[in-house]
């Protein structure tokens, strides 16, 4: 395809989509102007809804699977069909026996039941709660006394059931449990996948890694973005204030709205929106935290399409949420992510980050699919450049966000490792570009701009305050 071809596409998708939106609106606000029913206009815009709008589960759902058969060993994604709703869809309908005790595991032990034969692995970007699972798994919480964390399940088959470990990477330890189900319902489900990476978890510097042992490649992106509107947060968000009595301002190039306990400040540049709610209730738990930060994500008013949570950060109990694409993060949107919660502390203060730049759908690429080379030669390569292996701390490959140079309605995702060292995370490319004896515990992150646009086109807008960033 011609790159005129690919712009004239662009264009013309564009368009399609605008002229959809506005026949949806004069049909939804003018339906006795086109004599419908009242109940089949509501009837059809809560089918669109429905469609597009996520629940709890689905944003907590585990966004990768790994697959390990008697050979080898590999992340696996389909693309036609959701594959990891398709096995928590399998799983709910079995039932789990008693959650067993913890065990503690030495490192290596533990590699070995992160790496072990015939085995389904599902993984969180981070730490998930027991009853949040149990709620989405449709299973009951009271199988286990306490609400533990973990960040991946594995079903191993055993006979005619299942057995289920859960695993917590923080301190290497497991939880087991067994199910009624068949093995092979699984397996069937996994080796339909049109997407394969072999992988391998080792031991990097005290932690887990996954390390993608052989070359692959990933195709490029380029998504629709829509953008929300300061109204519409202002009306989602502060709903319950009468509009007369919302105090506007401008603030150092900001604008601030204010009404009662709540405040709304939309950036200078627009593409961050902070909202502030004070007399909140304390959260106390972790998973009262992630349920009330999901809330909050959803009266928000983005599209939650591609949203998946990505984070939790123990020292400021601040959920995180990204794009997600074919079970790879987004980074670079805004130095937020998507969205970036604290729900109500001790001080009684709820704070929500809201990017106001949405995926909306995916249009026309002519960019060539991306060869990704193993994860070890990232790391021999930093070393020859000088950089210490041992201050290596994590790895993790996602899509880079940048606005296409044609058009702000268009963006980019492309294939992008991104690395974090002494504390601060980067792209690989930058990090080739950066004098590593410039580089210490001490030495802060150069920070990249709330619209996604970087001063270097390669470096990570990750949230440095998180040591877990993302997929374990």
């Amino acid at each position: 395809m011609t790159r005129l071809s690919s712009i004239i596409l662009r264009v013309a998708l564009i368009i399609a989509v605008a002229i959809s939106f506005v026949l949806t609106y004069l049909i939804m606000a003018h339906n006795t102007a086109f004599n419908r029913p009242q109940d089949v206009v509501n009837d059809n815009a809560n089918a669109v809804q429905n469609s597009t709008v996520q629940s709890l589960g689905d944003v907590y759902l585990p966004i990768r699977v790994i697959y390990h058969d008697d050979v080898t060993e590999k992340l696996v994604y389909n693309r036609k069909n959701n594959l990891m709703a398709n096995l928590q869809k399998r799983l709910a309908k079995w039932n789990m026996t008693t959650i067993g005790v913890v065990q503690k595991l030495d490192m290596k032990a533990y590699l070995a039941r992160l790496n072990q034969k015939n085995s389904i692995m599902m993984i969180y970007p981070d730490r998930i709660t027991w009853r949040l699972f149990a709620d989405t798994f449709k299973q009951p919480s009271k199988l286990s006394e306490t609400d533990f964390a973990f960040d991946r399940l594995i079903a191993t088959p055993k006979g005619n059931r299942l057995t289920i470990t859960f695993l917590n990477d923080d301190n290497q330890t497991i939880r087991e449990t067994t199910m009624a189900g068949n093995y092979t319902d699984l397996t069937s489900l996994v080796r339909s996948a049109d997407f394969t990476a072999q992988c391998k978890y080792v031991a990097l510097n005290n932690t887990t890694q996954l390390l993608f042992t052989k070359a692959f490649t990933m195709n490029p992106y380029s998504y629709l973005v829509s953008y929300t509107p300061d109204n519409e947060f202002v009306n989602n968000l502060m709903s319950g204030s009468e509009t007369s009595n919302i105090e506007s301002k401008s603030s150092g190039g900001d604008t601030q709205y204010i009404s009662g306990s709540q405040k709304l400040i939309v950036s200078k540049n627009g593409h961050l929106v902070t909202y502030q709610s004070y007399g909140q209730k304390e959260v106390k738990t972790m998973t009262a935290k992630l349920e009330n930060s999901f809330e909050t994500l959803k009266n928000g008013g983005i599209s939650l399409r591609n949203i998946r949570y990505f984070g939790y950060d123990d020292n400021t109990d601040t959920v995180s949420f990204r794009n997600y694409v074919e079970g790879f993060p987004v980074f670079q949107q805004t130095d937020k992510g998507a969205a970036q919660i604290t729900p109500g502390d001790s001080t009684g203060l709820l704070e929500a980050l809201f990017a106001n730049s949405n995926l909306q759908v995916p249009v026309p690429s002519d960019q060539a699919a991306v060869s990704v080379i193993p994860t070890e030669q990232v790391i021999d390569q930093m070393v020859q450049r000088g950089f210490k292996r041992k201050r290596i701390e994590r790895i993790q490959l996602g899509y880079r966000w940048q606005m296409d140079k044609e058009t702000d309605q268009v963006v980019d995702l492309l294939p992008t490792y991104y690395v974090r060292y002494y504390g601060q995370w980067q792209s690989f490319g930058t990090w080739l570009k950066t004098d590593p004896d410039t580089v210490s515990d001490t030495s802060p992150a150069d920070q990249t701009s709330a619209s996604g646009e970087s001063n270097d086109a390669d470096q990570a807008s990750a949230n440095t305050n998180s040591t877990a960033m993302g997929v374990r």
